[in-house]
């Protein structure tokens, strides 16, 4: 296949969050924040993020300004003007929800154009929209994201070479899970909020994902100037036991079931 080298760069307390409390706790050190630290160390020219990350941190869950009376943009992908700058915010946004109110953002001290990853099901008046605010997409797959598509559009028709691949959980482990990961850059905070309501470094998602086991192979450990630990590893693919198939797993997942009452 034909795609960039994606790396999946995410900072997470010990216990694998990537959200919580303990991110807000005051930096050790006299040095550069870790994550933007490692970050920096990449040669990359894309950052790929899920729909819910953006709203969190960029388009905060406005509402997108929809003419629902436009008429109907030409078929397939659009590449806007600013296509051309070479650094890009690449959102994966299915249906059309994100509303963006320019065209690029700031990606780490770095001018991004902004692409959508959208479907073939995203309505006209959400990619009239994209067009009027000179905001690329690419159509990949009918109804769900064809994730190994998308990376082939990415490369071929935006020559990225290397790609972040910055969450959330369940993206990461959607793009982890279909062999598209080459490695991952985990910086682990010193610190931890033990809550049981915040997403994991990798989550699977009913009905889009399984929670199948991808192993990994340890690249380097850094302790950083501000106690973080930065882990790199490299994705070795999926394991082959078969677990549906195994009767010692099968039944150890009965008796467990069977003493919760389910």
């Amino acid at each position: 296949m034909n795609r960039p080298k994606i790396i999946c760069h995410m900072e997470t307390s010990p216990d694998g969050k990537i959200m919580g409390k303990y991110l807000w706790l005051p930096q050790r050190g006299d040095g550069e924040d870790s994550f933007y630290a490692v970050l920096s160390k990449y040669d990359y020219q894309a950052q790929l993020l899920g729909r819910t990350t953006v709203d969190d941190n960029t388009t905060l869950y406005r509402k997108p300004e929809i003419n629902e009376k436009a008429p109907p943009v030409p078929e397939g992908d659009f590449l806007a003007e600013g296509a051309k700058l070479g650094q890009y915010l690449i959102a994966l946004d299915s249906h059309g929800k994100l509303a963006w109110e320019e065209s690029t953002t700031d990606s780490e001290g770095k001018k991004a154009h902004v692409v959508e990853i959208l479907t073939e099901s995203t309505a006209n008046g959400y990619k009239d929209f994209l067009r009027r605010k000179g905001i690329s997409y690419l159509l990949c797959g009918k109804d769900r994201v064809d994730l190994a598509l998308a990376c082939e559009k990415i490369k071929d028709l935006l020559h990225v070479d290397t790609m972040i691949l910055g969450g959330g959980g369940t993206v990461n482990w959607s793009f982890l899970e279909a062999g598209l990961v080459d490695e991952v850059s985990q910086v682990i905070a010193p610190a931890a909020d033990g809550s049981t309501e915040t997403q994991t470094l990798f989550m699977a998602k009913k009905g889009l994902s399984s929670d199948e086991p991808v192993l990994f192979t340890p690249l380097s450990v850094e302790i950083m100037a501000d106690d973080a630990v930065w882990i790199r590893w490299k994705v070795d693919g999926k394991s082959d036991i078969d677990f549906d198939g195994d009767p010692e797993f099968r039944a150890v997942q009965e008796m467990i079931r069977s003493h919760r009452g389910e």
